[in-house]
């Protein structure tokens, strides 16, 4: 079913997989990566199958859906989940709402939680693949292209044309869209300081920079469940993926966070876990395992 629950933001879709039965009383948002959009990660509709049939899972289309990230922000997203938040809400008084994220999908999701403003509260936040897009850029472009890219960027900020399009070879041929100097900056997110405002999950972060995000989320009584592919592609094969993962949770469960049991690695997953059969069915046994412990408010709880 799609629905169009902004009348107030106009060009905003959700698309809602229905099934047979009772209504549900809870509701699963779903945000998909950088290029993505309605039904294009691959695992959306075993995933929306799986779900506890308490539960509707949503498909959120954002302005910076497809090659709309480029000139967007995950800031400009948080508002407009924040949008869906409410609707969905308004449909289901008392139910349970959660955000699950994939890749750049998962920053969206983190931001929602923990950063400052006024929105909807929701009781669960799910990161797959919540990788480093700065080390994922780093990985793909040679270092002087990275370099001169965001020298450029910077160049144009300081000009305050921030939202100004870079060169078509800065970015379409590689990353699908053509991007401002804006996100580039926020994502490429150059040194020494990191500043860019989607750089979430960098793996040379001290343990204050998640404690920033993770941290807040937690104080703020959000479940959350972090499924980290273990055959992750975007994530260079020097990054140690069980200590990355180790020191978000720390940085959640020492600030009281009730993190699902379920978070960790996922064995054997690329980064959109394509792959069929056990990987697979591992993904929805834990995104389902999660679900029903929002809605009996056990997740934390061994």
């Amino acid at each position: 079913m799609v629905t169009d629950p902004w009348n107030q933001t106009p060009r905003l879709v959700a698309f809602e997989h229905t099934r047979d039965g009772p209504s549900p009383e809870n509701t699963l948002l779903f945000v998909p990566g950088l290029n993505e959009g309605f039904l294009t990660t691959p695992y959306i509709q075993t995933l929306s199958a799986a779900l506890p049939p308490s539960y509707s899972f949503v498909e959120v289309l954002l302005l910076s859906s497809y090659s709309g990230w480029g000139h967007s922000s995950i800031s400009q997203d948080v508002e407009e989940m924040a949008h869906c938040v409410e609707y969905f809400q308004s449909l289901r008084p008392g139910g349970k709402t959660v955000l699950m994220g994939n890749s750049t999908g998962c920053q969206d999701v983190l931001h929602y939680i923990s950063s400052e403003g006024s929105r909807p509260i929701v009781d669960g936040g799910i990161l797959q693949a919540p990788v480093s897009d700065r080390e994922a850029i780093q990985m793909i472009y040679p270092r002087e292209d990275y370099n001169r890219y965001n020298n450029l960027a910077q160049g144009l900020v300081k000009e305050g044309k921030g939202e100004e399009m870079l060169p078509n070879e800065v970015s379409l041929p590689i990353l699908g869209a053509r991007v401002t100097a804006n996100r580039w900056l926020s994502l490429a997110s150059p040194g020494p300081e990191h500043k860019g405002e989607d750089d979430m999950f960098s793996s040379d972060f001290e343990p204050a920079r998640f404690q920033s995000t993770f941290g807040i989320a937690a104080r703020r009584g959000v479940a959350v469940m972090i499924l980290f592919s273990g055959n992750d592609g975007f994530v260079p094969s020097t990054v140690d993926k069980e200590a990355l993962v180790a020191m978000m949770e720390k940085a959640f469960v020492d600030a009281g966070g009730k993190l699902g049991r379920g978070s960790g690695i996922l064995p054997g997953a690329s980064h959109t876990v394509k792959e069929q059969g056990d990987i697979r069915e591992e993904l929805h046994t834990r995104v389902k395992g999660f679900l029903e412990d929002i809605a009996r408010g056990t997740v934390g709880q061994k």
